[in-house]
This record gives C-alpha cells, structure tokens and sequence, in this order.
C-alpha cells in the first residue's frame, strides 16, 4: 500500500450499459471524500474507453487491456456470448476466467479490486459483486445454459474462503444464501446512491419541446425488458382513461430484449388494443442528461418492475426528490424514501389506484438536498471500509468498526 493511500482497481464493465453506469458513480462518489480519506483510483478498461470517456479525467490512470474476443467482434451481444466462453475455457485450463486483466492489474500493483464478476480469477485481494440472483427467482426469463454458467459462478464466489462478495441490497443477500446456503465468504451490503452529474440540471423545456411531451406526464425510465413490466403501467393508463382520468406517460430505456425477442412487437400491439397509442409515448434510449431532465420535470416515476437487485431510476428520482409510484417488491421496500406509492406488482388496477392517490394528494414532503449529500459520502465510505477489510490493512477506526461489524459499514460476517 503507497503510504497510507489506498490504491483501488475499477473495472469498467462494458458489456451492460447498467454496469457501466454503476462504475462511473463510484467514482464520482468517491471523489466527494476529503483528500485524506480518497483513494488513489486505477480505471481497467477493456479495448477501449468510450464508455467511460467522462470519468477518464476523474481517475489517477487507465489502462487498456486487450481481450481478442472483442478485437475480432466488435458486436456487443456476440462479445459477451465469446467472453463467457473464453472464460469457461480459460477458467477450467488455466484457473483464471480473466487472463488479460489479471496480467494488467497485477502490473498496476493495486491493493484491491472491483467489481469482480468472474470465477476464478488470479486479482489481488478481489472484491466480488453479485447484483441479483434473478435467474433462480424468474427462470423463465433465462436460457438454461444462461442459468448454469449463473449458478456456477455465484457459487464459486460464494464459497471461497476469505473471499470478499458485494450484494447490492439485504433482500439480494437473502435471496442468494436461500439459494445457495450459508457463504463461506465475507458478504457486504453496498446500497447504491445516486450521485448526480451537472449536465443533468438542464432545461427540461427543449427536451420536451423536441419529443412533443405536454407539460403534465409521468415517466417511466428503464430497459424494455419482460421482469420490468411495462404492460402493467400501460394497462393502468388504460383503465384511468376508461375512469375518465387521462394522464400522459413517456418511456425512456434500450427498446429491445434479447432474451425475448417477440416481446417488444407484442407490448405495441398492446398499447394499440388498450387505445392509448396518444398517451403512451416510447423514446428509447436518450443521453443522460436530456432522459434527467425529463425525470425532474416529470410528475413522478413510475417503476413496475417485478424484480431488481437495486433499482437506479428510484435512486435518481431520489437524488432529485421526485415522488415514485412502485411496485411493492422487497428491494423496492428497502429503497423507500418520502413521496413512495406502493402497488402490487403486476397489478393494473392497483398501480392504477397508486397513480390516482399521487395525483390526489394535497401535499408532499420537501426535499432536503443536505440529506442527500450525507447518503452519497455514506455509500462512498461503506465502500472504502469494504476495500479496507479486503485488504486486511487501513485507519485504526476503520478496522475497529469493521471487526465489530458496524452497520453503518454494509458488513456482514460470512
């Protein structure tokens, strides 16, 4: 360790654009430390950067390794399917899923890395990350072989001894260890926080003008994929519209699921049924700072998911303090705030009546941005406090906090 500075390796997942976006906003949250408590910060990025050009100037270093999956593809679909045979090949021959990378980081001389999504690989101290265990809880979303590569490796990572593993909620952590069992592994709770970029304070009224959204709407922000629902939001338009209550909803997110590939043809061939094509508007995916833009002028978000490890559009609309109306699932539950409308989930007619009772309310509670800055250094000290033990060096406090098991610290005992 470089004197009493930690030196943290970050990969830059780039093969699902959510991974991405979770790396970019650890770094902008722990650039929010004070110069004692902020870590020296090396970015590993696979062939090339353009996923990850605004944060470039944030980090102390990039380095790009190669991997000739994507060398020779190009295509990010075909990447992923090739990188997860590549790993199976090289993990079973040369006991490391991550070759190129492992050679990279070991070169950078890092104290830590994360997020490892792979098993087994040769990292210095790894910090595992395991989103969700969706493919056990929804199966039928999955491919079989999808499910077994899934199974395999969270069970690996789970099982090694003096192993570090990173869930982003409790209900994510109770799920994997009904699965799984009991971890041998350390496990850690690193809830997500939001930390918001200046672009995404812009004008809302060019946005809005360009897409020709009215002034009233709701949103919906997220992939168009089969566990996050739409068709209950857009059932529940329908049935306001037939209750003489007529409200606009905008739809923003990647318009494609490559596990279902029928799926989006059918969710437009619904809207036409259900009669609401003019209050029903899908965008597809939009920069960042005009999709923010529209969630703060927005009404309120809508989230019908039925599944999420932590959801990131409730924690964006939460760092702008705009009321949420969602689904009662467990992770939801555990993200809920002030100006939350709870319905159950894939049910119209209670989403419906979520809708109205937002709609109906007399007053909402303020937002406090002071407390919101304190959620943001929170999550960026949990995770340097994490780092630390993975270590198994740090500040004094630190480590005295972490053998007690401080909550305030997401550890957990394995």
């Amino acid at each position: 360790m470089e004197g009493e500075r930690l030196h943290i390796g970050l990969i830059g997942l780039d093969l699902w654009l959510g991974g991405a976006t979770y790396v970019h906003n650890l770094i902008r949250a722990l650039l929010r430390l004070t110069d004692q408590e902020r870590p020296r910060i090396t970015l590993f990025c696979r062939n090339r950067t353009d996923l990850y050009e605004e944060v470039v100037p944030l980090v102390d270093k990039v380095v790009c390794y190669r991997t000739r999956p994507a060398d020779v593809l190009g295509n990010r679909a075909l990447t992923r399917v090739a990188e997860v045979a590549k790993g199976f090949v090289s993990a079973n021959c040369f006991g490391d899923s991550k070759p190129e990378l492992s050679r990279a980081v070991r070169k950078e001389r890092v104290d830590c890395i994360y997020p490892v999504c792979e098993s087994p690989v040769s990292l210095p101290n790894p910090i595992d990350w395991i989103p969700d265990v969706q493919h056990c809880l929804l199966p039928e979303n999955f491919p079989w072989f999808t499910r077994k590569i899934r199974d395999r490796k969270f069970a690996a990572q789970l099982n090694q001894s003096g192993g570090h593993v990173v869930f982003s909620s409790q209900s994510a952590l109770d799920s994997a260890i009904g699965v799984y069992g009991v971890p041998r592994a350390k496990t850690h709770i690193l809830r997500f926080v939001t930390v918001p970029e200046d672009s995404w304070y812009g004008d809302p009224a060019p946005v809005m003008a360009r897409h020709k959204i009215p002034a009233e709407f709701f949103i919906v922000c997220d992939q168009f994929w089969i566990h996050k629902d739409h068709p209950t939001a857009f059932r529940a338009v329908a049935k306001l519209a037939r209750e003489g209550k007529k409200i606009h909803l905008v739809c923003t997110g990647p318009v494609k699921d490559h596990h279902h590939p029928g799926y989006i043809a059918g969710l437009k061939s619904e809207i036409r049924q259900l009669g609401v094509e003019s209050q029903v508007q899908i965008l597809g995916t939009l920069p960042r700072p005009e999709q923010m833009a529209l969630v703060r002028a927005s009404q309120a978000v809508i989230q019908p998911s039925r599944f999420e490890g932590w959801s990131s559009i409730v924690e964006e609309a939460k760092a702008f303090g705009k009321a949420v109306i969602l689904t009662d699932h467990p992770v939801h539950q555990e993200q809920a705030a002030a100006n939350f409308f709870y319905f159950r989930a894939g049910d119209p007619g209670d989403c419906a009546r979520a809708i109205a009772e937002f709609s109906e309310r007399q007053t909402s509670e303020p937002f406090k941005p002071e407390s919101h800055d304190m959620r943001m250094d929170d999550f960026a000290r949990t995770f340097i406090g994490i780092a630390y033990q993975a270590t198994g060096a740090g500040p004094r406090s630190i480590q005295q906090d972490l053998s007690h098991g401080d909550s305030r610290l997401g550890v957990r005992a394995g």
